[in-house]
């Protein structure tokens, strides 16, 4: 169950920041830092968090519909994921474990340095904690299982319930590392069409893998 469920969730970034779109004519230009593009990409990824691309530019409302659709894959994907593991597990108990990987993936300690860069590219550097996600699950897997008996669980509901309830756990209890995992991403120099306005910033050209990376980064792959 562990390796489909990573695959598929991590299957479910690819293609989101499409939504951010690319070149095309504006009203008005703006500049920013490599380190302040890989922020956002960070924050959008892994902390769920809009601000700092809205404050590269970015506008709102889209930077909002890119966040809402990646949460909507996010558990989607869960819940195929329990399914093709032999378990179906509801929509919302489905959003009840994102909750908690999302809550947790937060909390990591992260670093962004530009180790290069020039008119038209930029090398940086992010790294960042992380947590053991495959292990988290399998945790949870083991610690339903020894419990099934001897808490006299036969019904297959509320075996189901008692698995979600454990992974929740597993992801609310878990420590994160003390040390960090690192990504060097190139970014150039582009012109970035968002609502009316368009952006000139650093921002990378393969979206997919930026997402992959990062999110590999913060749980061990």
């Amino acid at each position: 169950m562990k390796r489909r469920i990573f695959k598929q969730f991590l299957s479910g970034i690819l293609g989101i920041l499409l939504l951010l779109s690319l070149a095309g004519c504006g009203q008005s230009t703006s500049d920013s830092k490599p380190d302040d593009t890989m922020e956002a990409f960070y924050d959008l990824i892994i902390k769920q968090d809009t601000t700092s691309m809205t404050d590269l530019g970015i506008d709102d409302s889209e930077a909002s519909d890119t966040l809402k659709t990646y949460q909507t894959s996010m558990i989607s994907t869960l819940q195929k994921s329990f399914k093709n593991a032999g378990v179906t597990i509801t929509k919302k108990q489905a959003n009840e474990i994102y909750k908690a990987i999302s809550s947790k993936l937060s909390s990591l300690d992260h670093k962004i340095t530009v180790t290069g860069q020039d008119k038209k590219n930029a090398t940086v550097k992010v790294s960042s904690q992380y947590i053991n996600y495959l292990d988290i699950f399998k945790q949870a897997k083991q610690t339903t299982l020894d419990e099934l008996k001897p808490l006299h669980i036969e019904n297959l509901s509320d075996a189901k319930k008692q698995l979600v309830s454990n992974v929740i756990e597993a992801f609310n209890s878990t420590d994160v590392s003390s040390d960090m995992h690192t990504q060097t991403f190139k970014l150039k120099l582009q012109k970035i069409k968002s609502g009316k306005n368009t952006l000139h910033i650093f921002f990378p050209d393969n979206y997919e893998e930026v997402g992959s990376k990062l999110m590999k980064n913060a749980t061990n792959q």
